[in-house]
């Protein structure tokens, strides 16, 4: 990325998970931008450019995160930007069979909570595949 930061983008509607993942992502050499629901994250999107997304899939609305996915897939600009989403949903449940559409078309789908060094991982994961 030329020597510049790379900027990932947190939209969770947490502002204890936003905060506590943006010091980790700031710490490990990150920029980071926040936005506390799918709007604002779109919004800062455009505004921001990020590199790299980490959206929480459920919001003010079960389906928030996903219509966040949709949009960023459908957009030239972000559709081929890493996307990591975050769920407290089990992903071992009934979620293991629900057949994804492209609403979660996402590089990782991390269950809540995500440990300091797990989330690291998966976002240096997800960049080194762009």
């Amino acid at each position: 990325m030329n020597g510049a930061k790379v900027k990932v983008l947190i939209i969770d509607d947490d502002p204890d998970f936003v905060q506590s993942s943006g010091i980790v992502l700031k710490t490990a050499g990150y920029e980071v931008v926040e936005a506390l629901s799918g709007k604002e994250g779109l919004e800062k999107s455009n505004s921001h450019k990020p590199d790299l997304y980490i959206i929480d899939l459920m919001m003010e609305t079960y389906s928030e995160g996903a219509n966040v996915v949709r949009a960023l897939v459908e957009n030239e600009e972000t559709r081929d930007k890493p996307r990591i989403m975050i769920t407290s949903v089990d992903l071992k449940g009934p979620w293991a069979a629900h057949s994804q559409d492209d609403s979660l078309a996402c590089d990782f789908i991390l269950q809540k909570p995500v440990a300091p060094a797990e989330l690291l991982d998966y976002v240096n994961r997800a960049l080194k595949q762009q």
